[in-house]
This record gives structure tokens, C-alpha cells and sequence, in this order.
């Protein structure tokens, strides 16, 4: 079966699932348990199973060696059914036949762990039901190793004696989960504990190595390209430009070298020379059209041939014909057309602002932040505690500090600090290196204490803020430490409001600009924006605004005088 790509709600379209999929726990289930829980229902669906035995469960994994399908099955099972449940024992047996343990697997039962003179101070806890069994008995064989070696205060190395019989992190993992269970907040799991299992985890190659990615089907590649323009366009990079022109972002070079790819493969379909022509333009534009209606899904269709689309490609062909010293004439044509296609901008609304119009107001998003942060504190599993503090605090953030994505991979004491008794921000943003340097809002202080304590007490939170600092941890981390990646904001922003994160600077400037050349200004700081076209854009914008702010207030004036009369 090749990878499930689906997201939850296509799966969850399944009719199997019509008993589960309004029960309020089914957000707790992960997408991979989600999947691998369809993949048993269809395979116990096709052999007529009802009430699936140990046979069962390991007939669905006996073509995989490891029990990881099994230990998905097992999560679901104890997010979607209650206790007493009695597939969440058969999953849990079916488990231990698929790797049976050594002759010391312990057996005993939760009441004789209870009975245990080592689990005096853990006994009458409230969340010592909780605690899943299995690890349970891995907290008991701790506790009797650290009372052989006279351990009070286990350090990393003493996590890592007591599993170095095993190659995997399993075991020192379990016992992190009961104590999480056991201990909510406390460093020595969720600082010691956890580095040794990161110690004990061996490091994962990354997804896509020995893959090399496809070539792209409407593009040449770089060295296709003539020698002239892969010379012009590596000066750009450099900066290796005469003194009088201005060296482009990165950004802008990015996008020129796109446009000249998707240029070049155009004119070699049509047996044309690859040179930046009116006759060439044009085939650009022509090709743009015809795969823009072949397409079929809705989201997509015009994709590639919008009217703001087609003028960036002209205007990066401008730009870079004119540094190429094309003739006159011809940089002439090419701007006169971008100017006609620059006035179709206004016959359309942008996309990005037809999302703008369904996006929650300010205080609906501070209000689902603040909802988030609070959930977080409630939730009773770290992992979704800390799904739900991120994704809070990216709510928060991109609300009142609209990021790029490529800025938005933060390090505590490199782009965030607390000096005093508040967080500020010192970053050399994407966009033409602008820095954006200041003290964050003091609302937004609620959100960065949470993310520097990850879950622990409030109490330790001066000597993590002071650990997170030093060793400039991320501020969005997974559960296990690794930094997010770097579309994770987006994701967030698309879950809750429907759209990326990108959204955030065009509603600064929305917002902002009602307050006049100020609040633009104010705005285009926000952003990093520097180009004066951009500055004018949204001074006209904001003047507009007022004018018809001014002619609303003079027609309610005449309509009072109206009604008074």
C-alpha cells in the first residue's frame, strides 16, 4: 500500500468511523494512529471481524517486524474508548506476543505495583490510575534500580545505565510517560529525562536523502540556461553589480531565475532562441493561459496566469533585461506592457484579500489564542499541551509581530531576549536584511513564559528562561526538542482561520492604515518594507480610506439633519 497522503477529514469520511467521529476525543488521536486505525478497520471489515482477538491484530502486522502499527492501534484505543474496554487489552497482548519479552517481563498487576514499599510516595497520587501499566511496571524496575545504586536525584547518566541492555530509547520513553503522568511540571523529567532520551535516540536521516527531488516539467534547469544570464544572475547574488545599480534582494533574484527557467523551457518548446523578446513574452503568457484551463480542482484553477501573476513575470523580465543591457526599444515594450497589466491589478481582488474579508477581526484571534494558551494548561497529555501552547503563542506572535516564514525559525538569546522584565525581538529579517529590533507587547509575555517552561512549573521559570537562553533553544520546539519547520505557522493560521500566516501583514496594514500615514508607516516597519512604491501604495490606500470615512461621517450629518427637520 503506498503512503496515505488523504487528511484527517477524508478520512474521517469513512463510514467506518461514523460511531467515533463525534466523540470530543477524536482530536486527540494523531493523523498516523488516525491512519493506521482506517487500515485496520478496512482489513477487519474484508475478514468479517467484529470483536478482534490476539490472531486478529497480528495477522494486519505480519507482513511488518515491529510492533509500531500495534502501538498506533494502542494509542487510538485509549484516546477513543474508555478503560474498561476490553480491545485495548487484546491490542496490548497481541503486542507483547509480536516481540515477546525476556524471562523477566513483569507481570504484576496494578494493585501488587501499588503494594510496592519503593512506590510509597507515588501511591496515593490521583493520576496513579492513569499511568498506563506497562509503564507503570517500567517506573517500579526504576525505582528498584536507582534503590540498589543508592540514586536520589537521577542525573542523565543514570537514565542511560539503567537502559543501556537495549539499543532503543523505549524504555527510558515509558518511564518519561508515567512521570508525566505522576509529576506534571517537574525539570528532572522534562529536562534530565529528556535529554537522555535524546542521548539514547539515534539520529534519523533526513525523509528525503538519496531522493533527489523531480525535475521540474515546466521548467529547464539552472545550467540550461544561457551562460550570459547564469553570469548576470550570480553578480545579482554577489552583489557584483556597477556601483550606480542597486543590487536586488535574494528574493527578487529568486524569482527572476524562476521566470527566466519557465521562460527558456516556453521558447525551446517553440524552437525559438532563448532571448528576452516582445514575440517571446508573449508564447510566455499564451503557454500560462493554456495550463491554467486545464486545470479541473476549483482551488487551483487560473493558477499561474492571474493578472498579479503575469505581472511579476513580465516585470522580472524587465528588470532583468534591462540589467542584461537589452536594446532600449525592447525594455520600453516590455514596461509599456507591464503597465497595462499593472492597471489590470484593480479589475480584480487579490486573493489574499478575499481571504482577508473571511478572516476573524483582532480580538476573535486574540480570543482563540488566548483559548489555546488555556487549554494547554488543562490538557492532561504533554504532547497535546505542547501542540496547543504552540500553536497559542503563533497565534499570538504573528498577530502583533506579522513574520515571514523564512524569519520565523526563532532561537531564544539569538532573535528573542528578556532584558529587564521584558521579551524583545532583534532579527535581520528576509526582506533586504531589514533588522526589526524592539520590545514585544507586554500581552504577548503570557505566551513566551509558556514557551520558554514547555509544561513545568512556573516556579523554575527564571532558570529556564536562563537554560533557554544560553543554549538558544528553538521557540516552537516538538515534543521531543527538534525546532518545528518552518511552514508550521501557516499550518497553524490555516487550521483555525483558513489561511497562512502570510495574512497576518496584510491585516496590520488593513488595520493599521485607518490610522492614517502613521499607522502605515508604523505597519511597513512591521513588515520590513522599504521599496517606496510599496510605502506610496499604502499611503494611498490609507487616504482613501479617510476620504470615504469623511464622506460617510458628511452623509450621516445630512441624514441626522434629515430626520431632525
Amino acid at each position: 500500500m503506498g503512503y496515505d497522503t488523504r487528511d484527517r477529514e477524508q478520512i474521517l469520511a469513512a463510514p467506518h468511523f461514523a460511531a467515533y467521529r463525534e466523540e470530543p476525543t477524536m482530536a486527540q488521536v494523531g493523523l498516523r494512529e488516525l491512519r493506521t486505525l482506517d487500515r485496520f478497520f478496512v482489513f477487519a471489515e474484508a475478514r468479517g471481524v467484529a470483536a478482534p482477538v490476539v490472531a486478529d491484530f497480528l495477522a494486519f502486522v505480519d507482513a511488518h517486524r515491529s510492533t509500531r502499527r500495534l502501538d498506533d492501534l494502542r494509542t487510538a484505543f485509549d484516546r477513543l474508548l474508555p478503560g474498561g474496554a476490553p480491545v485495548r487489552e487484546t491490542v496490548r497482548e497481541a503486542i507483547r506476543a509480536k516481540r515477546p519479552r525476556g524471562r523477566s517481563c513483569d507481570r504484576r498487576s496494578r494493585d501488587v505495583l501499588r503494594d510496592d514499599p519503593l512506590m510509597a510516595p507515588y501511591r496515593d497520587l490521583p493520576a496513579f490510575r492513569d499511568v498506563p501499566l506497562e509503564d507503570l511496571r517500567v517506573l517500579a524496575r526504576f525505582l528498584s534500580f536507582a534503590a540498589a545504586r543508592g540514586i536520589t536525584a537521577p542525573e542523565q547518566a543514570d537514565y542511560l545505565a539503567f537502559s543501556a541492555d537495549i539499543g532503543s530509547s523505549r524504555r527510558l520513553r515509558s518511564l518519561k510517560c508515567a512521570l508525566d503522568r505522576l509529576l506534571p511540571g517537574d525539570p528532572a523529567v522534562h529536562v534530565v529525562l529528556a535529554a537522555a532520551i535524546a542521548a539514547k535516540t539515534s539520529a534519523r536521516p533526513a525523509r528525503d536523502e538519496g531522493k533527489a527531488r523531480a525535475a521540474a516539467a515546466r521548467r529547464v534547469g539552472v545550467a540550461e540556461l544561457p551562460e550570459t544570464w547564469r553570469n548576470l544572475l550570480r553578480d545579482m547574488r554577489l552583489g557584483a553589480l556597477p556601483i550606480h545599480v542597486a543590487a536586488p534582494s535574494a528574493s527578487v533574484v529568486d524569482s527572476m531565475e524562476d521566470v527566466l527557467r519557465e521562460y527558456a523551457k516556453v521558447q525551446m518548446i517553440a524552437d525559438a532562441p532563448v532571448e528576452i523578446t516582445v514575440d517571446g513574452v508573449r508564447r510566455l503568457e499564451a503557454s500560462r493561459a493554456a495550463h491554467a484551463a486545464q486545470r479541473e480542482a476549483p482551488r487551483y484553477r487560473d493558477q499561474g496566469n492571474r493578472p498579479a501573476t503575469r505581472h511579476t513575470a513580465v516585470m522580472r523580465l524587465r528588470q532583468f533585461g534591462a540589467a542584461l543591457g537589452l536594446d532600449a526599444a525592447v525594455v520600453a515594450d516590455l514596461r509599456a506592457h507591464e503597465n497595462v497589466l499593472r492597471r489590470q491589478l484593480g479589475t480584480v481582488v487579490p486573493l489574499k484579500f478575499a481571504k482577508l474579508d473571511n478572516l476573524p477581526g483582532l480580538k476573535a484571534t486574540w480570543e482563540t489564542a488566548a483559548r489555546l494558551l488555556d487549554e494547554s494548561r488543562r490538557a492532561t497529555r504533554r504532547q497535546t499541551a505542547l501542540r496547543l501552547l504552540n500553536e497559542a503563542a503563533v497565534v499570538a506572535l504573528w498577530t502583533l509581530l506579522p513574520l515571514r516564514l523564512r524569519d520565523g525559525r526563532l532561537r531564544w538569546g539569538r532573535d528573542v531576549r528578556f532584558e529587564g522584565d521584558r521579551y524583545r525581538v532583534d532579527i535581520e529579517t528576509a526582506k533586504e536584511e531589514e533588522p526589526l529590533r524592539g520590545a514585544l507587547h507586554s500581552v504577548l509575555r503570557p505566551f513566551l513564559d509558556a514557551l520558554v517552561l514547555r509544561g513545568l512549573n512556573p516556579a523554575w521559570l527564571d532558570e529556564m528562561r536562563r537554560r533557554s537562553m544560553q543554549e538558544e533553544s528553538p521557540l516552537f520546539q516538538h515534543v521531543n526538542g527538534r525546532m518545528l519547520s518552518r511552514g508550521y505557522p501557516s499550518t497553524v493560521w490555516r487550521t483555525h482561520f483558513g489561511t497562512g500566516a502570510h495574512i497576518s501583514r496584510s491585516r496590520v496594514h488593513t488595520e493599521l492604515g485607518q490610522l492614517g500615514p502613521e499607522g502605515v508607516e508604523t505597519a511597513l516597519a512591521l513588515g520590513a518594507q522599504r521599496d517606496p512604491r510599496t510605502t506610496n501604495h499604502y499611503h494611498g490606500e490609507a487616504v482613501a480610506a479617510a476620504q470615504r470615512r469623511k464622506g460617510q461621517d458628511m452623509v450621516d450629518a445630512l441624514l441626522d439633519e434629515v430626520f431632525v427637520l
